[in-house]
């Protein structure tokens, strides 16, 4: 595909969190600005993903420190937890952090699904029909007073907000995006919604969602491609024994950018051909995954692009 038929790509590194540093986190950042990457991502989830909770760096504290110690990469959290904001708060914190990253950050939130984490710290986890329909408020107050230029109201079912006045304002109007591929989620996506982020364990079906999604959006009078379409997904470029690193199983990793060079760059041209233009890559630990980004930008892009 050449260039000029190419949509801005967006390549993005998600960050070591679990079970690591903060030194090592900001080394990673660090590291995907200087090699090109176009954003750095972390995940927004309290406990790790392990039978005895695993540590894990908290999110929102890690962007604001990232916000202060990168210069150029955007940076956002995929998917941030609905649950665990207050809405109106998160529009603060949102526009707050924009102004710090001088107009990098990325809003992307979710509707929340790892239960343990909520019982644990006592939220309440009440059924996905509910969860999607607070992120329903939650996105329609995070639009309104990130674009508001006085008080917004709004009254929701389960959020709502009264004369709010959300200042100093973001640095740029920044889009709200929606990460999830559940038919809920799709439909709430073509209404309200600025993008969509296809999570990786969708991998297996995107086809079909990206197929729902674009008649979602036609019941809604619009078309998919208003939309910016990123996906989660495994980088294991030119690496078979990193891929099969257990940290990249519950990712769909044989889905992902994965075997050589001209695989990867076959696998994206498939992506983009069905309108994704950001690739918010999991990567092995360690210096072997730093090998596999790299390959990625350096090495699949330019093929990709032409």
């Amino acid at each position: 595909m050449s260039a000029a038929g190419t949509p801005r790509l967006d390549f993005g590194l998600v960050l070591p969190q679990l079970s690591t540093t903060w030194e090592q986190t900001l080394d990673a950042a660090r590291y995907a600005e200087s090699i090109g990457a176009d954003s750095v991502w972390v995940i927004d989830h309290v406990l790790g993903f392990r039978p005895d909770g695993g540590a894990i760096l908290e999110a929102w504290t890690v962007l604001s420190a990232l916000a202060a110690c990168t210069k150029r990469v955007e940076i956002g959290a995929q998917v941030l937890c609905q649950s665990f904001r207050n809405p109106a708060l998160l529009a603060k914190m949102t526009a707050t952090l924009d102004q710090v990253s001088a107009g990098r950050v990325r809003a992307l939130i979710g509707a929340g699904w790892f239960e343990p984490e909520y019982r644990q710290y006592g939220w309440e986890f009440p059924p996905g029909s509910v969860r999607v329909g607070q992120l329903r408020d939650a996105v329609r107050i995070l639009r309104g007073m990130l674009a508001a230029n006085g008080p917004f109201t709004y009254q929701g079912k389960h959020y709502s907000v009264h004369g709010a006045v959300n200042t100093p304002s973001p640095a740029r109007a920044i889009p709200i995006e929606v990460g999830g591929a559940g038919d809920r989620m799709l439909r709430l996506i073509a209404a309200e919604a600025d993008g969509w982020n296809c999570p990786a364990s969708a991998l297996a079906n995107i086809k079909e969602r990206a197929a729902f999604l674009a008649r979602a959006c036609e019941e809604r009078g619009r078309t998919s491609s208003e939309l910016r379409r990123t996906v989660q997904i495994v980088c294991a470029v030119g690496d078979d024994q990193a891929l099969q690193h257990p940290a990249l199983a519950n990712f769909a990793p044989q889905l992902g950018l994965v075997g050589s060079v001209d695989t990867a760059a076959r696998r994206m041209s498939d992506l983009i051909e069905l309108g994704f233009t950001g690739f918010y890559c999991i990567v092995p630990p360690g210096s072997n995954g730093r090998a596999c980004f790299e390959r990625l930008v350096n090495d699949v892009r330019p093929r990709v692009l032409g």
